[in-house]
């Protein structure tokens, strides 16, 4: 059913026709950094990763790496597709080939420790059913080298950008902090101050940047968009940063203390995060149910907040409750034996790390956010919206982004390489 026919030429490229599968054909590849094209289709973990696709009557084809496979959209007819290959190794394939056994977490009922024996990823299903993989664990290869900083890797996110939380300036780092003394915050006594963004009297509202954003916003700029933030060739961090990627700010209500209703300022409730992670059974989630909670730059995935007030893209928020839940933190027991806590723990006991996770609202006048708690501790804890703790910045490399070398080891971090193709494009 296979047949290839062409000579690799640029006017005349090889040619891989197949059996029609319903309206769509996959008619011809190309490889537009190939010295040598493939004598046959590229296949998966061959050195190539897909990038355009062209396709006929106006259809809208995308190549899965993961499946290796053709997405196709608005296909009205009789369809041919040419997938557009490039040489090398994507960051994300290259954590993947580096982590075989790939297995699944079922319960989340305390503090997980287990050494991920430098071989070893996690799978769950992530936002619209997809898949993710992540990091638990006592883990010793998710470093990454990247804007002259040291970062662990949490996860491969849905749609293949690589998500990192800083860990300092060196691989060893224990105060893998840009601020020990920020608020969420000012103010505190109404709901909505949950918010990454906020609008008075709003449950979802997306009007003022909260003190956390506006911080971080601002290290963003100093460290991976300013003049001098660029790599060997001249190319500025940012341009790595996926715009796509989602940071989910839960302020849904799903049961309450004494209501399951949101409230400016009213009966107790619980956000949903508080119902998912404080049980006897936790059920972490990596999907964000509302869109205005999605704080992504583009609009294609999410709300399209993340800019600064001088309207500059800022893909920058940091993690999640849920996120740590599956890293290995637990509310319920301390944790000094994942990777979480490993580059982030200083001896003030006063001192935690903020998530992006609403808690609770008390009708008392406080809102509170989920925490880790860093002094000889590493569990999940809450803490007024107004306190003044630690930041840890966390962004989502592109999923074009390369792998240059390393394998994720202390001594051997992930290093990566940007393509001009890669540049221009969201993810």
């Amino acid at each position: 059913d296979v047949e290839v026919s062409g000579s690799g030429t640029e006017s005349d490229p090889y040619v891989f026709k197949e059996k029609p599968k319903g309206d769509v054909n996959i008619l011809a590849y190309t490889c537009s950094t190939c010295e040598t094209m493939p004598s046959s289709f590229p296949q998966k973990n061959d050195g190539y990763y897909g990038t355009n696709v062209t396709c006929t009557n106006g259809a809208i084809g995308e190549w899965d790496a993961t499946e290796w496979g053709l997405l196709t959209t608005n296909v009205t007819g009789p369809t041919n597709c040419i997938v557009d290959f490039e040489e090398g190794t994507r960051l994300y394939q290259q954590i993947l080939a580096d982590n075989p056994n790939v297995n699944v977490r079922g319960l989340f009922n305390s503090a997980f420790t287990t050494s991920n024996g430098g071989n070893t990823i996690y799978s769950a299903f992530g936002q619209e059913g997809k898949t993710t993989y992540y990091f638990a664990g006592n883990v010793t290869n998710n470093y990454v080298y990247f804007a002259g900083l040291y970062w662990r890797i949490v996860r491969i996110n849905e749609d293949n950008s690589v998500r990192l939380i800083y860990a300092g300036t060196s691989a060893t780092d224990t105060s893998g902090f840009s601020s020990t003394s920020i608020q969420f915050n000012t103010n505190y006594n109404r709901s909505f101050y949950a918010g990454y963004k906020y609008t008075s009297g709003s449950q979802y509202g997306l009007d003022t940047n909260s003190e956390i954003k506006t911080h971080l916003d601002s290290w963003y700029t100093s460290n991976l968009n300013g003049t001098s933030t660029v790599d060997g060739s001249g190319n500025k961090y940012d341009a790595y940063i996926s715009r796509t990627a989602i940071y989910c700010n839960d302020r849904t209500v799903i049961s309450g203390a004494s209501t399951s209703s949101w409230s400016v300022s009213g009966s107790n409730f619980n956000y949903a995060a508080y119902s998912r992670l404080i049980n006897d059974n936790p059920s972490p989630t990596f999907a964000c149910s509302d869109i205005n909670d999605r704080f992504t730059t583009s609009t294609k995935t999410g709300n399209g907040q993340l800019y600064n007030s001088s309207g500059v893209a800022s893909p920058i928020a940091t993690i999640t409750a849920d996120e740590v839940a599956y890293a290995g933190g637990s509310y319920a027991d301390i944790n000094t034996n994942y990777y979480m806590f490993q580059n982030a723990k200083v001896s003030d006991e006063s001192v935690n790390w903020w998530t992006m996770s609403p808690y609770w609202w008390l009708k008392t006048g406080q809102v509170y956010m989920y925490s880790v708690v860093m002094s000889e501790d590493g569990r999940l804890d809450y803490f007024y919206v107004d306190d003044y703790e630690a930041v840890r910045p966390v962004i989502s490399l592109k999923a074009c982004v390369e792998w240059e070398e390393g394998n994720g080891t202390t001594s051997k971090p992930y290093k990566v390489s940007i393509s001009s193709s890669c540049i221009s494009v969201e993810n």
